[in-house]
Parts: C-alpha cells; sequence; structure tokens
C-alpha cells in the first residue's frame, strides 16, 4: 500500500484498482483512510500524499513489532491514538473524557454531541451523530455482549475490556486493572501523556495521571490503586529514569534528564517482548 518512503497517494482511496485489490467497497476504503487518519496511523504528507506515522512504523512495516496487528499493545496503542485528540474522532474523544459517571446511555451521549455541535456553529443531523455514537460503542463492546446479527466479526476494541453492554441503551465502563496492559506500554502512555500536556514539567502527580483531560487513567479506564501499581515499578523498568514518590501525601512521578523519545522507543520495544 505505501511505497519506499512510506508515502501513500490519496489518488488510492479513489481508485478502482486499489478497491479491487484490497476486495473492499468505496464506502469501506473512505473508512478505512478516515480511522487510518484518527488512529493516527497516516498523517498529511503533503497536497497528493499521505505518510505513515513514526509510530506505524515501528509497529507495522515487516520489520516492526507486530505487522500483522496481532498483539493486544498494537490494539492498546490505537484506542491511546484515537482517544486523545479530538478532531477526527470526536464521538470517541468524548465518550472517553468526558463523561465522568460509571454509567452511560447511547441518548445521554446524542444529547450531549448535539449541544456541542450547536454551540460550535456545526450543522451535523441527529442520524449522522446517531450512526457514529453506534459504530463507536459497538467498536468497544465485546463480542460475548453483542446481539446474534452482530455477532459475525469481532469488535475492534472489544477485546480491551472497557465497556460493558448493559441494557438496550446503556452501557458502563470497566473502571480498574487491565490484565493485557503490560507495564513497558503503559509507561509509554504515560510519557506521550507527559510531553504533550507537561512539557516542561520534571513531575507528575498521580491526580494528573488519573483524572487530567486526556490522560491515561481516563482513556485506558484505570482506578487509582491501578496506576500506582504500575508506577512503583518505573523505577526499577527505567533504571531510575523515572521515579515514583508518595511523601507527605504528595504522590507523583519525577523524571531525571533524559532524551523522552528514546526512552519512549525503549518503552514501545519493551513491551512486545
Amino acid at each position: 500500500m505505501a511505497d519506499v518512503n512510506c508515502l501513500i497517494k490519496k489518488a488510492k482511496f479513489n481508485s478502482a484498482e486499489f478497491i479491487a485489490e484490497l476486495g473492499v467497497g468505496k464506502n469501506m476504503l473512505a473508512s478505512m483512510k478516515h480511522w487510518a487518519q484518527a488512529c493516527q496511523i497516516i498523517e498529511e504528507h503533503d497536497a497528493s500524499s499521505f505518510a505513515l506515522t513514526e509510530l506505524a512504523k515501528k509497529i507495522f512495516l515487516h520489520t516492526g513489532h507486530d505487522p500483522y496487528s496481532e498483539q493486544a499493545t498494537s490494539t492498546w496503542l490505537l484506542h491511546w491514538n484515537m482517544a486523545r485528540k479530538s478532531d477526527r474522532a470526536t464521538t470517541c474523544y468524548w465518550l472517553f473524557n468526558r463523561i465522568n459517571s460509571g454509567v452511560f446511555s447511547k441518548s445521554e451521549l446524542l444529547q450531549q454531541l448535539s449541544s456541542l455541535c450547536a454551540e460550535a456553529n456545526k450543522v451535523v443531523s441527529r442520524s449522522s451523530l446517531t450512526r457514529d455514537i453506534d459504530t463507536i460503542v459497538r467498536s468497544y463492546t465485546p463480542k460475548s455482549e453483542l446481539t446474534a446479527i452482530e455477532d459475525n466479526a469481532d469488535p475492534v476494541f472489544g477485546e480491551l475490556g472497557l465497556i460493558n453492554h448493559l441494557t438496550t441503551d446503556h452501557y458502563s465502563f470497566n473502571r480498574g486493572p487491565k490484565s493485557s496492559l503490560n507495564l513497558p506500554l503503559f509507561l509509554y502512555i504515560v510519557l506521550d501523556y507527559w510531553r504533550a500536556s507537561y512539557t516542561s514539567d520534571s513531575t507528575l502527580s498521580l491526580d494528573a495521571i488519573a483524572y487530567g483531560e486526556a490522560s491515561p487513567g481516563r482513556i485506558l479506564k484505570l482506578d487509582e490503586d491501578s496506576i500506582i501499581a504500575y508506577l512503583i515499578e518505573a523505577d526499577d523498568l527505567t533504571s531510575g529514569r523515572i521515579r515514583w514518590s508518595d511523601l507527605a501525601g504528595i504522590k507523583q512521578l519525577s523524571k531525571q534528564n533524559f532524551d523522552v523519545e528514546s526512552v519512549m522507543i525503549e518503552m514501545l520495544r519493551k513491551a512486545y517482548e
């Protein structure tokens, strides 16, 4: 799909030849482009091309950590990338960052997103919002909880165990420990959040990690105990470059002087070992 320079011509996403090569319809091809951008797998390169992101190269190239996307680590990273930014996946961002209660309904979500569109002076039909909400919620609902009609395919993010189906319209978040989220991956995500939201700070509080906007705690649906269980091991895994402290009631991470990008690359490699 991509050339040797990891570029993809935009015209390919409207190409009959490409549709035949992949064996999908025109609408599915457009959907693939949208979700690849939302999950930060591809990004704008120039007027005629998309480029694979650096993370996509590290994971999905033939020489990458998980070229066939078989590991839960890759699914967690796609979820993290999609839910932490609101520009291309607003519904997903809102669901994981703005719904504060443990239980939510699709009708509640529809009302909130309709209000958001009105405040932003954007005209979006109710049916479009409803379809988007259905798509996102179904993508996270475990296969065992889907109806017989929907049971033909595994939902993309269902394996992460983030959302439970309660009734026709009601769902709950599964906040707590996540067995498939390993320590190196969690520290990679924390560092990604740290450099994006607190670039110049040498410390990062537990409150920020657990409850901050677009934080690991919110997006990964982890409680404080689960987060602390990861953070107390950060010192050993990073050889003291990242340290957890709980002194006088102040719970925080501190980092030494190091290149964040290089440590993130190291954590990413270890997450796939």
